[in-house]
């Protein structure tokens, strides 16, 4: 969720979820390396969502302006969702960021 505050800076505040998204470089031996690096990590993917939905906390990033000023972790989705909701109604509003 990106909301901008009432001095105009844009804020983003998301929940982080586990990136394994292989690219291509045009070298069919360099990409073939990187599959296999990447490919432990996809058949692992599975289970770390599985681990998320068991309550394993989310971690929420709270971001201005692209630089990174607060992480912290939230047991569920719901519970992740509404704390994303409450941060960024906080910058709406003109409030400082807090980790509560």
């Amino acid at each position: 969720m990106t909301v901008t505050d009432p001095d105009g800076v844009r804020w983003t505040v998301r929940r982080w979820w586990w990136k394994t998204i292989p690219w291509e470089t045009g070298f069919a031996t360099l990409d073939m390396l990187i599959f296999l690096i990447v490919l432990p990590f996809m058949l692992l993917w599975p289970f770390w969502l599985l681990a998320k939905w068991c309550g394993v906390p989310w971690t929420i990033i709270t971001a201005r302006d692209g630089e990174e000023v607060g992480r912290e972790q939230v047991t569920g989705w719901k519970r992740s969702g509404a704390r994303i909701e409450e941060i960024a109604q906080s910058m709406r509003d003109g409030m400082p960021y807090s980790v509560s």
